[in-house]
């Protein structure tokens, strides 16, 4: 069996890996004709570590990014509205959240990949026609045939559009301005992941190695235009000039044009994730808001289990894709609800004080227990 895998990001090529350490083969065809360091930070949750664990490369991952102990929302000035203990943010195994440059983590799973597996740079995706024995996919330069076709083509995925042409995105009505700084934080904030809320307005940060720091910064997407306008890091340092004076530090030591701006979306449910012998995966399948800091996460835990159901079901992939799709889709549906819920309630000058006295009432027991059943992946 061939498969082909639309999209060379990080939920296509962790599927290859996840496939490979099955004993199955896959292409990967990423439209890109290198990989550059682009883009800023990501975090990886604990249910995220555990599959790349599995793929024996958390160690390497460790390394090449920064483990933090602790997960935080705060106030402008960078105290929590609720202390808690740094086991909240783990699971039950001592698995960490790494902070990591995306382009690293997609660097560590390229070189992986390219030890015994194929990757295709320069093959930009046009369509695909599926027959019946064969699925011919056509690119930009040339054109291939594969046995089952998976889209982890990301948000704005061309497979997605192909059988599911009605799909939606959903705008959230707010902008989101990532960038790294080159600097060090104080040695009380080196090891916290923390999102400060001020007026409507979020920014978080954390360290990613020992002189980087990834941070965001959220607002409504209105200040997008006048942003554009002044110079986004004018924009951003005038705009968070109240906060704690180490958020101004961050902005300041980055480089105005490694800042990058977009406005924060999710997709409308879809139903099904797959039609005949092709199957969307990742941000293709159901993009999610990064409140929850689950985007990512969540590509890493498709892949996990749709290699298992793929090598469960073979030759039958068809039977795969609806087992994938029923043990995938609850906790998928939450988090993307959930995330959006968070960041327009975030955003609420009704909605934000609710949450507040939420984070302080709630029990740490409570949070502890849900943040486990996030982590938890099926083995």
């Amino acid at each position: 069996m061939k498969i082909g895998i639309i999209g060379g990001g990080i939920t296509g090529l962790t599927t290859a890996l996840a496939l490979q350490k099955l004993g199955i083969s896959s292409v990967v065809y990423e439209q890109s004709k290198e990989l550059n360091e682009v883009g800023a930070g990501i975090w990886l949750q604990p249910n995220a570590i555990k599959i790349l664990d599995w793929l024996g490369l958390k160690d390497e991952i460790r390394e090449q990014g920064y483990e933090l102990d602790k997960m935080e929302i705060t106030n402008s000035q960078l105290v929590p509205f609720k202390k808690i203990k740094s086991k909240v943010v783990q699971d039950e195994e001592g698995n960490k959240t790494i902070a990591i440059h995306r382009a690293r983590l997609q660097k560590v799973l390229y070189n992986k990949l390219l030890e015994s597996n194929t990757i295709e740079l320069g093959k930009k995706y046009k369509s695909h026609n599926v027959e019946s024995d064969s699925i011919q996919i056509e690119f930009e330069n040339s054109s291939d045939r594969v046995d089952v076709l998976l889209g982890a083509d990301g948000i704005n995925s061309k497979v997605r559009q192909s059988i599911e042409p009605q799909a939606t995105l959903r705008d959230s009505g707010q902008v989101c301005w990532r960038g790294v700084a080159k600097m060090t934080l104080p040695d009380e904030l080196k090891d916290f992941g923390r999102e400060a809320w001020g007026n409507q307005i979020r920014f978080g940060f954390s360290s990613i190695n020992d002189e980087e720091i990834y941070w965001f910064a959220v607002a409504n997407a209105s200040h997008r235009e006048r942003a554009n306008k002044t110079g986004l890091k004018q924009y951003i340092t005038n705009m968070f000039q109240d906060f704690s004076p180490v958020v101004t530090e961050l902005i300041a030591a980055t480089k105005p044009e490694s800042i990058h701006q977009g406005i924060l979306q999710d997709l409308k449910k879809i139903s099904p994730w797959h039609h005949h012998r092709v199957c969307l995966i990742g941000d293709a399948a159901h993009a999610t808001t990064p409140n929850m800091g689950q985007g990512a996460c969540q590509g890493i835990e498709d892949a996990y289990y749709l290699s298992n159901c793929i090598s469960a079901s073979l030759p039958n992939a068809e039977k795969a894709f609806r087992v994938f799709e029923q043990k995938r889709r609850k906790k998928v549906d939450s988090i993307v609800n959930t995330s959006w819920q968070i960041g327009q309630m975030a955003h609420s000058k009704i909605g934000q004080p609710i949450m507040k006295l939420m984070m302080k009432i709630t029990p740490e027991s409570v949070v502890s227990a849900q943040m486990n059943k996030l982590y938890t992946i099926d083995k």
